[in-house]
């Protein structure tokens, strides 16, 4: 398959109109007049780009690029071939690279270092996505389907972010003066998304993710800071911990794209952006950190972990006044005596009467959640009671117990440090950070 028909079977592109083939059914758009001239092509794809040879300044006629695949027997000046890296060793070897024309090479596995040259008068832009994604971004682009986040945009999203974040701007009227240049409305109702990737990869399916995210949040103000995309999220309905968003479809999505995302309550006042970024943030982290996972796969609320923040917060303060980062000293004595009890003799009572105060003192959900027989809930339960040398009666220290429980899982699942550590170990120079 040669460069120039390499995507003849999925989308050809004539003259001002747009063909995009679905299986055996051909759906088109009418362009109106927009073809684009090089510098736009670029721009329009701006963040995926690693490379722009731009050989020749008279390569674009007035009229602008138009696209033809698959090219006349002697392409019009201005036509943009789309193909992969083979494809354009290909081209080059049967030389098939023709003057005055542009030509998108897109990434598959990892990018050569060196590629083929040609002595043709083109230009060149290699890309860090796949051909399908290219094609199918440029064409809903030009069918009208999806705005083009040009660099000036991008630029002032991220601006603005910067502005909140380093808190150079605190005032909500600024802020919302700000926010007016957005090229979507902000409604009453904000929340902050952030979507980061699972694990550390190329940026390959930028376009996919931008296309995905625009489709599944339409008419939304979101961007891609360079290591996160935020999704600036707002509705009129009132509400603080819910969305009015499909959180399955949006788990399935991230599942797709192997993509994790935080989510923050709502807030009437933009100038808490910066606060509800931080949660969202955290929200992913702890979930991480503390081994539990989300409600919803890859979705990390706020409102699941919002206990463990307030924790996480006041384990900072508790470093910097105490100069210590041994939390045990926080937690009620019989949480102590468990722990120790637990360690001496291979045992979960701990384990067990944090379940048990999680569920409110039912048994039969402890004995679920800990797959055990009811029975064995009621032995240890017992076991507790014998060692504590007391009931457990804890209607009056129900939430202290539950807290503490909750500050040594912190302790242990996510500052990764056994109680018997700090006996000879000392704080970490810069004090507590995870």
């Amino acid at each position: 398959m040669t460069f120039a028909h390499c995507l003849a079977a999925e989308v050809l592109f004539f003259s001002n109109t747009v063909i995009i083939k679905e299986g055996l059914k051909n759906t088109s758009y009418t362009l109106e007049e927009k073809s684009m001239t090089f510098e736009e092509l670029s721009q329009s794809l701006h963040h995926v780009v690693l490379e722009c040879r731009n050989a020749l300044c008279d390569c674009v006629p007035e009229e602008g690029i138009l696209f033809l695949l698959p090219p006349p027997a002697e392409p019009k000046r201005g036509t943009v071939f789309a193909g992969s890296v083979s494809d354009w060793k290909a081209a080059c070897t049967s030389g098939m690279v023709y003057d005055g024309c542009t030509y998108l090479i897109c990434r598959e596995g990892e990018m050569p270092k060196d590629l083929p040259s040609t002595d043709r008068r083109v230009n060149l832009l290699f890309l860090d996505t796949s051909v399908q994604a290219a094609v199918q971004f440029l064409a809903d682009i030009l069918s009208g389907k999806s705005a083009v986040q040009q660099p000036v945009m991008v630029q002032m999203y991220q601006n603005f972010w910067k502005d909140i974040m380093f808190m150079r701007m605190t005032d909500s009227a600024e802020i919302g003066l700000r926010m007016k240049e957005f090229p979507f409305p902000v409604h009453t109702y904000i929340a902050c998304i952030i979507l980061r990737h699972s694990y550390p990869q190329h940026n390959g399916r930028m376009l996919e993710i931008q296309q995905a995210l625009e489709e599944f949040f339409p008419d939304t103000n979101l961007f891609f800071d360079g290591k996160e995309w935020i999704v600036l999220y707002s509705q009129e309905q009132e509400a603080y911990d819910i969305l009015d968003i499909s959180y399955g479809d949006f788990s399935e999505l991230l599942v797709h794209f192997g993509m994790e995302a935080g989510v923050s309550y709502v807030s009437r006042f933009p100038e808490m952006l910066r606060t509800l970024y931080l949660t969202a943030a955290a929200s992913i982290d702890l979930g991480n950190g503390l081994e539990i996972p989300p409600s919803l796969k890859r979705l990390y609320t706020y409102r699941q972990y919002n206990a463990y923040y307030v924790i996480h917060l006041c384990a900072q303060n508790y470093v910097e006044t105490h100069n210590t980062d041994n939390f045990l000293y926080l937690t009620h004595p019989d949480i102590i005596r468990l722990y120790y009890y637990d360690r001496e003799n291979n045992n979960n009572l701990l384990e067990v009467l944090f379940t048990y105060l999680s569920c409110e003192k039912n048994v039969k959900h402890t004995a679920r959640i800990l797959y055990v027989h009811r029975n064995t809930v009621l032995n240890k339960l017992n076991k507790i009671e014998s060692v504590l040398s007391h009931n457990l009666d804890y209607d009056s220290d129900h939430f202290l117990l539950l807290l503490s429980c909750m500050i040594m899982k912190y302790q242990h699942t996510y500052t990764k440090r056994d109680v018997n550590d700090f006996f000879d170990t000392s704080v970490p120079e810069g004090g507590f950070d995870k």
